[in-house]
């Protein structure tokens, strides 16, 4: 058993590729966190959801997010959310992804997957979002790390406080994050960035690139140190856009 190596994360989430609001900004982003892999040295990119804004994009989208994958060359991992299900009709199926690069993960199985990692000594676990709905339930299923690697999962929903009243789809409950045996939760669906880490498993949204800057032309990304003689770290860094 390979003792766990000393990485580093970036973790994101809700790029909305190809929407209807502002494409190229939401481009420029995804650029920005590729160029965030390679300035922060991170070890492997998450993206938790909502990586596309719809299923009716062009191919020339897909191509772009695939060609930026490439270009990572880092263990790149994505999890389908609400508005990029992976269901009959996902996108992710689509010819772009035929010729996707090795370093690119797409987690499919809607009762959850395991990508292993072995150099990195980290398996990142997920559920593909196949419908939206209070009936889902993003953390459900996770395996115990039983393995000695580190153990990262990744979900797409939408966390409930104790006093929250309305039933809301995609639910993560308080007691699902503090009974999780896993070393981080890497979230999405939010635009913001919140900790919301419980009894002792460090989970954080990383909201959407533009939308957890907080300043216009920056993008903003969480880093996650996973260091076995330290606790983990999560902190923010943010970049400018780039120019192109």
């Amino acid at each position: 058993m390979a003792a766990r190596r000393k990485i580093r994360l970036i973790h994101t989430s809700d790029t909305h590729l190809g929407d209807d609001w502002n494409p190229a900004a939401a481009a420029r982003a995804l650029a920005a966190v590729v160029d965030s892999v390679h300035t922060l040295r991170g070890d492997a990119l998450l993206i938790a959801g909502d990586v596309f804004d719809n299923a009716r994009i062009a191919d020339a989208v897909l191509e772009f997010f695939v060609s930026e994958m490439a270009r990572a060359a880092v263990p790149a991992v994505i999890l389908p959310g609400n508005h990029d299900l992976y269901d009959a009709a996902t996108l992710y199926r689509r010819h772009p992804f035929a010729d996707a690069p090795d370093n690119l993960h797409i987690i499919s199985g809607a009762r959850g997957e395991t990508v292993a990692l072995p150099d990195l000594t980290l398996d990142v676990w997920g559920r593909a979002m196949d419908s939206h709905t209070p009936a889902f339930r993003p953390l459900a299923g996770m395996p115990a790390n039983r393995n000695g690697r580190w153990l990262v999962a990744m979900a797409h929903g939408h966390f409930h406080y104790p006093d929250d009243t309305e039933e809301r789809s995609s639910p993560i409950r308080p007691h699902e994050i503090a009974a999780a045996q896993c070393d981080y939760i890497a979230l999405g669906h939010w635009e913001r960035f919140e900790d919301v880490s419980q009894n002792g498993v460090t989970a954080y949204y990383s909201g959407s690139p533009l939308g957890a800057a907080g300043a216009r032309g920056q993008v903003a990304v969480n880093v996650v140190e996973l260091d076995p003689q330290a606790a983990i770290e999560v902190s923010v860094a943010q970049a400018q856009l780039p120019l192109r």
